[in-house]
């Protein structure tokens, strides 16, 4: 065994398991916790499915591949794991998408989408994703077969009647699940930045204008309407808070809630496509040159970046840990009820 592969093996098993148990610690959080289904949250839950998927059916399989330079595990297999593959990163991409369509409608026209963002309306848009993945890469499945190589390994390959038609093919994949989600991520999260931006203007300016305004009285603040008053840059205490300070103090918090959100959800976005834009060129320059890539690459660099795009399957669990306050809180609750769910064994 090379050097190369003394190195990809552990890089493999660690991510798988990173993968797996990040995954399912999301997909057991958000099912456990009624208060986090939101449609957001609906929608990652079904990115940390097709996640899963992702990890579970490309990894292993690919490194086995790769290692032995044979596939192994059949002719059923060989249409199945292609297959299942292809529709999972095809709906990472559009969940994608529909949660910056989402977030784009909830920021920037609350009242339009009230009539019809709602959780049965969230289940058919995932029933809807699945169901057009599967379709669209039928084709892989149907073409796929086991083909003989030197020394009596197989390999798995689509077989397509036509070069042309499979380049095509291959084209518009590229177009619908990487060009065209690009072009609609970068358009939503653009003007979702630009809204939240205006709205979050207007509540610094108040702040400053109150600062002048009380410009050589800010040491002590007196109230009408207070009982007692306290000095050294602290605030009277009143009988009743103003209702336009509450007001402008809960808009910003839930401004800033949603910025910390769309931080978040950007993040997700650009790991995604960190880790698929290598693959997607390198496949792209194969279906016309395949012997230009494995010469500049070499097989074993082509892995790498297979490994890269298969990385995408763990960063989402570390980003929601580490961007969402709410995500952290609900996984440390998720474990303390694991640890209580353990039965006890008297001896």
């Amino acid at each position: 065994m090379g050097g190369s592969w003394g190195v990809q093996i552990p890089l493999y098993g660690g991510i798988f398991l990173l993968a797996v148990a990040g995954n399912v610690l999301v997909i057991l959080t958000l099912v456990r916790n009624q208060s986090m289904r939101t449609i957001t949250n609906l929608f990652l839950l079904n990115l940390a499915v097709s996640d899963l998927l992702l990890g579970v059916l490309c990894m292993p399989f690919t490194l086995v591949g790769n290692i032995l330079r044979d596939f192994v595990f059949g002719d059923i297999m060989c249409h199945l794991i292609p297959y299942l593959q292809a529709s999972s990163v095809a709906v990472s991409a559009w969940t994608l998408v529909a949660i910056s369509v989402e977030r784009y409608y909830a920021i920037c026209h609350p009242l339009r989408s009230r009539r019809w963002q709602t959780l049965s309306h969230a289940y058919r848009l995932i029933a809807l994703i699945w169901l057009g993945s599967l379709i669209t890469m039928l084709p892989i499945s149907l073409l796929s077969r086991l083909i003989p190589t030197n020394q009596g390994l197989r390999k798995c390959r689509e077989i397509w009647p036509n070069k042309d038609y499979e380049r095509g093919y291959n084209i518009l994949l590229d177009v619908l699940l990487f060009v065209l989600p690009l072009v609609v991520l970068t358009a939503t999260y653009s003007l979702i930045t630009r809204t939240l931006w205006r709205g979050i203007r207007p509540q610094n300016t108040n702040l400053i204008m109150g600062e002048s305004i009380n410009n050589g009285c800010s040491h002590i603040d007196i109230s009408r309407t207070g009982s007692s008053f306290k000095s050294n840059n602290t605030s009277i205490s009143t009988g009743s808070s103003s209702p336009s300070m509450l007001r402008r103090s809960n808009t910003e918090k839930a401004l800033l809630k949603k910025k910390r959100v769309v931080k978040m959800l950007f993040a997700v976005v650009l790991e995604f496509f960190i880790c698929w834009t290598p693959l997607y060129v390198i496949n792209t320059v194969a279906l016309f040159d395949q012997d230009m890539v494995y010469n500049v690459l070499s097989f074993q660099g082509v892995s790498y970046f297979q490994l890269l795009a298969y990385t995408s399957s763990c960063c989402n669990p570390i980003t929601y840990c580490f961007m969402n306050s709410g995500f952290r809180k609900a996984f440390l609750k998720l474990f303390g009820c694991l640890r209580r769910g353990r039965p006890k064994t008297n001896y």
